[in-house]
């Protein structure tokens, strides 16, 4: 093997390491078992597999047949211009400032620990305070069912949270029963008059997949109100979203 080969092979294995400790950290960190967080472990091990396996070519002198390789490489390279090309719309969607003034906004639910809102919902809860605060005519529908491991459902406790802060709950209306972002815009939708202007409050990240779901759904100009996502989750919550973009694209469900 090539010396630039060499130092490609290690770094191969430097990404494959990393994503397997990263997949470790956000089990202790947050919680093993997150949506797609194996991906993290797989994508690791197929790093160590292909650094081993291409060292163990160097020494043998059995290299795999140039075709397969060339057409292999240019199968990555397209695969990872389009990954790009998918979060560099997410990233650009999530850029977006909170517009003033509307009759309503829809809370977007997340996880909640038993009774307590992870970070994610956390945060939203934090941004919908604010946003009433400065809007106490805008009316906020708090959306999101109560899972098998959860105390409580995800609106509710967004309703605890947000009258704790000094929320109006005049200001406030729960919808308890969606189980994902699609249930939460249809679920939601009903509740809201046809005119109204609306956002939806989410994460940064979310943006994107959320308003083209509502546009799908037949929303008319909703707009997105982003909620900042910690630095540590970053990278799970992308990548994460990038399969959620394709996943809804592939079955027609966004409108973009």
């Amino acid at each position: 093997m090539k010396r630039a080969g060499k130092v490609f092979n290690f770094i191969v294995l430097l990404i494959g390491l990393a994503m397997i400790g990263y997949y470790f950290a956000l089990g202790v960190a947050v919680r093993f078992g997150q949506s797609l967080q194996y991906l993290w472990l797989l994508g690791g091990l197929l790093c160590v597999a292909r650094f081993l396996y291409w060292r163990h070519a160097a020494r043998s002198g059995r290299y795999p047949n140039r075709a397969i390789v060339r057409i292999l490489r240019v199968l990555f390279c397209l695969a990872l211009a389009f990954f790009l090309a998918v979060e560099g719309v997410i990233v650009a969607a999530g850029l977006c400032d909170a517009p003033q003034g509307l009759d309503y906004i829809v809370v977007l639910g997340a996880r909640v620990n038993g009774s307590t809102p992870s970070g994610a919902l956390r945060n939203r809860i934090q941004v919908a305070a604010e946003y009433l605060a400065a809007n106490p005519e805008t009316i906020a529908v708090l959306s999101g069912g109560q899972g098998a491991d959860e105390d409580l459902s995800e609106a509710r406790c967004m309703y605890d949270h947000l009258v704790a802060a000094g929320v109006n709950p005049a200001q406030l209306i729960l919808e308890d029963r969606s189980t994902d972002t699609s249930e939460n815009l249809r679920f939601s939708r009903v509740l809201i008059p046809e005119n109204a202007s609306v956002g939806l409050v989410t994460n940064n990240f979310h943006i994107f997949r959320a308003l083209a779901l509502a546009r799908g759904l037949g929303w008319q100009g909703v707009q997105g109100i982003p909620v900042a996502t910690t630095a540590f989750s970053i990278p799970h919550y992308y990548m994460r979203e990038f399969v959620g973009v394709v996943y809804d694209g592939l079955r027609d469900n966004l409108a973009l």
